[in-house]
């Protein structure tokens, strides 16, 4: 059964977009409606008939920022460039996130502290976390084989260790609002990886 009525006279993407703007500076607990509302410029009941309630909002949301912000992070590893470049390029994109605009980090980490075992959200948590994890564990692979990186671990336990450090550097350095705690930690990585 379709639902009828008057078309919608609002772009769904853009207030997607902007929706995954204000879940990305708020965090989930600390968006309210009333921010999606100034966000996306449109009245609650016009966001729950267009996306469903707030966690259905919210896991669209994140859907789109892991086919936005993790694939574009995966690309970075799959450069035709040396693998250091590759890494340093990642590292680069992630302390831009603690430290830019208003210092909100990665969308994904913030989810997955805030939300990540509620069930209707584990999905996208997954995806987006092997997104990242086989791009990494790709990139260390191909880096063990050509002779780029000294170390023998297996790629799949290097690339936790990145993403590891990765978050944990980016929650300290949003916390602290200081973004040298991520640009240290992430120097220390790449001169032990490369």
């Amino acid at each position: 059964m379709t639902r009828t009525g008057r078309p919608r006279s609002f772009d769904e993407d853009t207030a997607l977009q902007a929706a995954m703007t204000a879940f990305w500076e708020g965090g989930y607990n600390g968006t309210t409606y009333r921010d999606l509302e100034q966000a996306t410029g449109l009245r609650r009941q016009s966001l729950t008939y267009a996306f469903g309630e707030k966690p259905d909002l919210f896991r669209r949301a994140l859907a789109l920022y892991i086919d936005q912000r993790v694939r574009k992070a995966c690309a970075l590893l799959a450069q035709d460039a040396p693998f250091r470049d590759n890494l340093s390029a990642l590292l680069n994109a992630w302390e831009a996130d603690a430290s830019s605009g208003n210092g909100h980090g990665c969308l994904l980490v913030r989810a997955t502290a805030e939300v990540g075992l509620d069930p209707h959200m584990t999905s996208e948590i997954r995806r987006g976390d092997t997104l990242l994890l086989q791009a990494l564990t790709q990139a260390f692979d191909r880096a063990q084989l050509a002779g780029e990186i000294p170390s023998a671990a297996p790629p799949e336990a290097l690339a936790r260790l990145v993403i590891s450090v990765g978050n944990g550097a980016m929650t300290q350095a949003v916390a602290r609002q200081d973004p040298e705690v991520s640009r240290a930690a992430h120097h220390a990585l790449l001169s032990l990886l490369t």
